[in-house]
């Protein structure tokens, strides 16, 4: 079931912590919070000792005068469940609730996120607080929403305290029923690893070499339902008491070890994302003229979970975090976003489905962890320029709300990921820490050719959910597949749609073991053919591929499949152009109904992808009316009647547009010629 975020405005605005700040400072703050084009601010999930300052003792004056100051200049709220920064008296008096690392050691309190899900104690005080709060709040006039806990699993996405352990033998007592199930799936037959009593189970532990990768499949599958399972209990406490007042959770692009689309199916309304853009700038591993533009690809994963989405912490300017020496954790300090760059990544937010966007934060700290992590304002406010573009956005919101209301994304590709595929490239290190960036080929090379790709979460394909509206769809990392996957595919190929599975697809199942020939017959009838032969490419050694309608030759990179066809309707795409298996096929097509399945032997780049889209003869969608530099980034959303396109400049150079008519620019209400430029971080809205 789809997910989608919906209210009657576009809620623009930013984070505001009144606990933080001298109280005679609020009136003015959010005065000029309204005063900037704002009409919803968040708060409050930092604050369980304000809340409840004694245990069983809650106090709410502070924030009732917070919102009474709110609701005097029209700023409605978005409240925040304080989960994720437990009061030092509470694990104090109950040390249960810490988490503890996989060496053995406990983390306190001091910083944040060092409590546990699963601990009895510590999710009944989670139970508690957060009905107290739904209670207080639940017909307050500028409460619209809850955000509960805070980026989940953000910092450390594991847990192995001793209720952690209890709470993984009662999932696997659940999950196989016998010790017999669970000793032929994980496979413990092998180095003499069989169990013989319940009690002898336990989350992974410091051992002597390799674990075994079934034991490690399940630790994360596990990891991921006690996630999940303490943001549902806190969503059903809200709708419970406050049904009207929406529950959502910031992701972030560290929250690690989730399964995000049944945690949005179970523990949200819709989901939200922390989006800062600065920690892909400052990425040297990322292609250069496309780092902060890698940032859509974490906001087309959000749109794959919630067409409609909000992000409730958007980059205002530079951010970084000090302290950490003693953790071993490394200080960082991003830079200052550029004169119109922070416009570029807000209207990127919204281009990619946002329909509400809040700042973090109002103002800079003078004290704690983040004074390095900036607001709108710097710490003596004399240094207004980006509030000053926050202004700009605010009204150009206004001029195009009701179209960004009315209207959701155009995509013309998915790209699929699921669960256990990315806790496998978690066991298997070798190639499995290669997979992001084989992915960023594939979205790289899709948003050069302004192609709109959803992330989409496979689960959901299983579940249902159709993806007949999608011209191309690729599967970059499908190591586990069963014959119910392929199923949950076939209509889509057989109704005319292209599917495209990266190397190593088709390998095991779901219980982590290999496939013997039989076993794999599923996979090798849909895509037409077979591997004769794999190797991984040596390091310092290249291999190459060249594709059949005589393009350049493209990298191969990190492993290769020899395919063969094994249909008559399978041809080759591409074939290998080095080492013993040169001119053997790399990539193979085959027709399957209407539509085409491929194969794709090696990870993806940028380039080779490229040339595959090119072989598949897969066309700019925008070119019928504008010809558009690859440097531009291009999203489409549509009402039903009308389209409306944004074009967003990531360069610092100018970059021209050549449109077929000249056209209406809808932030600036202004005419466009034919040639138009965009200048450096440049955003315009035309309809198309």
């Amino acid at each position: 079931m789809t997910k989608s975020y919906s209210h009657n405005s576009f809620l623009y605005g930013v984070v505001y912590y009144p606990e933080q700040w001298p109280e005679e400072r609020w009136d003015l703050d959010l005065s000029r919070i309204a005063a900037t084009g704002m009409n919803v601010v968040r708060m409050g999930e930092g604050a369980w000792n304000v809340w409840e300052p004694e245990e069983d003792h809650y106090e709410f004056d502070l924030f009732d005068r917070a919102l009474a100051l709110c609701r005097r200049h029209g700023l409605k709220a978005i409240m925040g469940t304080p989960t994720y920064t437990p009061p030092a008296w509470l694990t104090e008096r109950y040390p249960e609730v810490l988490r503890v690392r996989y060496d053995g050691t406990p983390l306190v309190h001091g910083s944040r996120r060092h409590y546990n899900y699963t601990s009895p104690v510590y999710r009944r005080k989670c139970q508690a607080i957060t009905e107290a709060l739904a209670r207080h709040y639940c017909q307050h006039p500028a409460v619209i929403g809850w955000q509960i806990d805070n980026e989940l699993n953000c910092h450390v996405d594991v847990s192995f305290a001793d209720s952690d352990h209890e709470a993984f033998r009662d999932w696997c007592r659940s999950r196989y029923g016998t010790l017999e199930a669970l000793n032929n799936t994980w496979g413990t037959a092998f180095w003499s690893q069989a169990y013989t009593a319940w009690e002898q189970i336990w989350l992974p532990r410091p051992t002597a070499t390799y674990q075994n990768p079934g034991w490690l499949l399940d630790f994360y599958r596990f990891t991921s339902d006690m996630t999940i399972s303490f943001g549902r209990m806190q969503r059903e406490i809200v709708k419970r008491i406050a049904p009207q007042q929406f529950v959502t959770h910031n992701a972030f692009q560290s929250m690690t070890n989730v399964d995000l689309g049944k945690f949005v199916e179970e523990a949200v309304d819709f989901v939200s994302y922390d989006s800062y853009p600065e920690f892909k700038v400052c990425d040297p591993t990322l292609p250069i003229n496309f780092r902060d533009r890698w940032e859509s690809r974490f906001l087309s994963r959000m749109r794959g979970l919630s067409p409609k989405f909000m992000v409730l912490e958007q980059q205002s300017g530079p951010s970084g975090q000090i302290g950490g020496i003693l953790n071993g954790n490394p200080d960082y300090l991003h830079p200052t976003p550029k004169p119109g760059q922070m416009r570029l990544w807000c209207w990127n937010s919204i281009a990619n489905g946002a329909d509400g966007l809040l700042f973090f934060r109002w103002r800079s700290l003078p004290y704690g962890a983040e004074a390095h992590w900036n607001g709108l304002l710097y710490h003596d406010e004399r240094n207004t320029w980006r509030l000053e573009e926050a202004k700009r956005l605010g009204d150009e919101i206004k001029r195009v709300e009701s179209k960004l209301l009315s209207s959701r994304c155009v995509s013309q590709a998915a790209i699929l990921y699921d669960f256990d595929n990315d806790s496998h490239a978690l066991i298997e290190r070798a190639t499995g820490r290669h997979r992001e960036s084989s992915e960023l080929g594939v979205f790289q090379s899709l948003a050069e050719k302004h192609i709109c790709a959803d992330l989409v979460p496979f689960s959901s394909i299983r579940n249902g959910d159709k993806l007949g509206n999608y011209e191309i769809v690729f599967f970059p990392h499908a190591h586990i597949l069963t014959v119910e996957d392929v199923r949950a595919l076939q209509a889509y190929v057989e109704q005319g749609g292209t599917i495209v599975f990266g190397s190593w697809s088709g390998y095991r199942d779901r219980k982590h073991w290999c496939y013997d020939a039989p076993g794999k017959a599923f996979y090798e009838e849909f895509i037409g053919a077979r591997v004769n032969d794999f190797t991984v490419v040596v390091p310092g050694e290249k291999s190459g591929m060249r594709f059949a309608d005589g393009q350049m030759e493209c990298d191969a990179p990190i492993f290769n499949e020899v395919l063969a066809p094994s249909h008559t309707e399978t041809v080759v795409l591409a074939s290998y152009t080095a080492d013993y298996y040169a001119g053997q096929p790399a990539a193979t097509l085959h027709r399957n109904g209407k539509g085409r399945v491929v194969h794709f032997g090696s990870f993806f780049t940028a380039k080779n992808v490229g040339a595959l889209l090119n072989a598949l003869h897969i066309k700019d969608p925008l070119a019928s009316w504008a010809e558009i530099p690859s440097e531009l980034q291009a999203m489409v959303r549509s009402n039903g009647s009308e389209k409306f396109c944004f074009l967003l400049n990531f360069t610092s150079r100018p970059q021209r547009v050549r449109f077929k008519e000249p056209m209406w620019e809808l932030l600036e209400e202004r005419k466009l010629d034919k040639d138009a430029e965009l200048p450096p971080y440049g955003v315009i809205l035309v309809g198309c």
